[in-house]
């Protein structure tokens, strides 16, 4: 069933333009050039809920919370935690929450046993995504005891890759990216070659959130009541 939008107003009419970061999958990635993932698809679903085309913009994941304050789209999205010193501005709030994460390191499968708790890590190399939950906890949790953080990604592909040639030693995300990535990628014989580690609950609890453009209330009422009858 599509809801009538006419009393809703977006940057453009009739369009529902997302702002997303393309390196956090499965939330939102690229395959062949298309922008796809959880985030992307839920969003197209609500999109069609309100009878609106989508258009697409990419940003660094640090540029992301300012943007629809800011009229650079509707809706901002990419496995975004609703923190009190994201600042995103007068014009826009975050949505309730679609879903909670817990933290984790994805390291190589062959050092499940020596990499398990934080002491583990110290003088070992941890990549995280710049100003991201990952990086704030990694900074509280392992730089605190003497790892060293790495806030770089080019790309998860480039990560993987790191870690495979033995350049870092984990890459912190969250639980349900680093599953994405452990099932992703294996060996010739389909073996396992990553594996989780280390994974814990942050205080206050991780939840994801949508980032909305308030131009009026009427998306974000929409968008909250579409959470709350189509959860994850």
């Amino acid at each position: 069933m599509q809801r009538n939008s006419s009393n809703i107003t977006t940057l453009y009419p009739r369009v529902l333009t997302i702002c997303t970061y393309t390196e956090f999958a499965p939330f939102s990635y690229e395959i062949n050039g298309k922008i796809v993932g959880s985030d992307i698809n839920y969003l197209k679903s609500f999109a069609n809920y309100l009878n609106l085309d989508v258009n697409i913009i990419t940003k660094p994941f640090s540029k992301l919370w300012g943007a629809p304050g800011n009229n650079e789209c509707d809706i901002a999205a990419s496995g975004i935690m609703a923190r009190k010193d994201r600042y995103i501005g007068y014009g826009a709030q975050w949505s309730n929450s679609y879903m909670e994460v817990i933290r984790s390191l994805l390291i190589r499968y062959e050092d499940i046993n020596r990499f398990q708790i934080p002491s583990d890590f110290i003088h070992k190399k941890i990549v995280v995504t710049p100003d991201s939950t990952a990086h704030i906890d990694a900074i509280q949790r392992y730089q605190s005891i003497g790892a060293i953080i790495l806030p770089f990604v080019p790309s998860q592909d480039e990560i993987v890759n790191q870690l495979m040639d033995n350049k870092i030693d984990a890459f912190a995300e969250g639980n349900i990216s680093n599953k994405f990535l452990e099932n992703a990628y294996r060996d010739k014989n389909e073996k396992k070659i990553l594996s989780l580690t280390d994974l814990h609950v942050m205080e206050p609890k991780e939840t994801l959130n949508f980032i909305v453009r308030t131009y009026n209330n009427s998306l974000l009422d929409c968008l909250n009541k579409f959470i709350e009858i189509n959860s994850y």
